[in-house]
């Protein structure tokens, strides 16, 4: 049965010297967002565990975008259990509601509006970035219906084109089955995260942005079959198709 691995000699969980999103971030902030980390890996522990590969591809500092499938709300939490740096990532507006989304943002959230990114959250995006954090994107705009990996939206080819840091790949398999958007409430399930190798600035620098979206989706797809492929091993069945 998969489990929850941390890395082995992995760094404590405190701001790097390029991280100045995290160094943002009060004490009180920061013993937040490590509690609930724990709390999260024990309640993945409970359903199926969680297991992660390719975490050597994450930049230990300095800026990068993250960019993975998206088919459950689980998906920002599988992904950034096994990381150990704070993330940044995008919620829908209508989330931040009082208490909620003073929460979400002491998580490191910040808002986008339901339709899209908007000049707000790019604006936002960039400046993050730009102080050497980690942001996690959904590039496809919403939770899959069918676990598969949709069409990506051009924005994301525009946000990296941008921000001109490495682009990581990842994707997560098991989360779909274990709470997909059709689905009330959650069920038992084991998770794999795969990290992919970063694409760098340079290979998408000057692409037109459906062919700069085509590229991250390919390394997100890719990533997804690792993903299904050593969940399967995990639990001894026939991995799903792409």
């Amino acid at each position: 049965m998969s489990r929850v691995e941390p890395a082995p000699n992995a760094p404590a969980l405190e701001p790097g010297d390029a991280d100045a999103t995290a160094s943002e971030r009060s004490r009180l902030a920061r013993l937040y967002y490590i509690t609930m980390r724990w709390i999260c890996c024990f309640w993945f522990l409970v359903i199926g565990g969680i297991r992660a590969s390719g975490r050597e591809h994450v930049p230990a500092t300095g800026a990068a975008l993250l960019v993975s499938n998206h088919v459950s709300f689980y998906d920002v939490l599988v992904l950034g259990i096994p990381m150990n740096r704070y993330i940044n990532y995008v919620a829908r507006s209508t989330l931040f509601v009082p208490v909620f989304g003073f929460l979400l943002r002491k998580l490191g959230g910040y808002a986008i509006q339901r339709e899209g990114m908007g000049a707000s959250g790019l604006k936002e995006t960039l400046r993050r970035l730009r102080r050497g954090g980690i942001v996690v994107l959904f590039p496809e705009g919403t939770r899959s219906r069918d676990g598969r990996v949709a069409e990506l939206k051009a924005g994301i080819a525009v946000i990296a084109q941008k921000a001109r840091v490495p682009v990581v790949p990842a994707a997560v398999a098991g989360t779909f089955e274990a709470w997909p958007r059709t689905r009330l409430l959650p069920g038992l399930h084991a998770s794999h995260v795969q990290y992919g190798p970063a694409i760098l600035p340079d290979e998408i620098a000057g692409l037109p942005p459906d062919t700069a979206a085509a590229l991250i989706r390919d390394r997100i797809a890719a990533c997804y079959r690792e993903a299904q492929r050593s969940l399967a091993r995990e639990l001894q069945i026939e991995p799903a198709g792409d």
